[in-house]
């Protein structure tokens, strides 16, 4: 049944409730995780720390600017990340003392094509 949703459609319905409502972002992010299916599946495994980020934020009302998450890769190792809230893109930071499975080397980066709301029709 997963496999039933576009691969797009997660971010066209957070599009399509940003459209509607004033501030999404107080109750609701959309992070994309590279390599991962909708809800399981893909080159990536799944993030193993999003349940402790959502409960902070219900409980705290500490909303996640970023999202560092442990990724077990196809070889078993687990990875750090950093996942960011769409339209936000995760990219790694220019440091020659950085390797790309720590968290610490990854921000978040404004990514204008991506905007909340920008050019849904033409990718429905």
């Amino acid at each position: 049944m997963d496999q039933a949703i576009p691969q797009k459609g997660t971010e066209h319905y957070y599009q399509a409730a940003g459209s509607m409502v004033l501030n999404v972002d107080n109750f609701y992010r959309h992070s994309e995780v590279p390599g991962l299916g909708h809800c399981f599946g893909g080159r990536s495994g799944s993030p193993t720390t999003l349940f402790d980020l959502l409960r902070v934020w219900v409980e705290n009302g500490t909303a996640p600017e970023s999202a560092p998450v442990e990724v077990m890769g196809l070889d078993g190792e687990v990875q750090q990340r950093s996942l960011c809230p769409y339209p936000q893109t995760a990219e790694p930071t220019a440091s020659a003392t950085c390797g790309v499975a720590e968290t610490d080397c990854w921000s978040c980066v404004d990514h204008p094509r991506r905007s909340l709301g920008a050019g849904m029709k033409e990718d429905l």
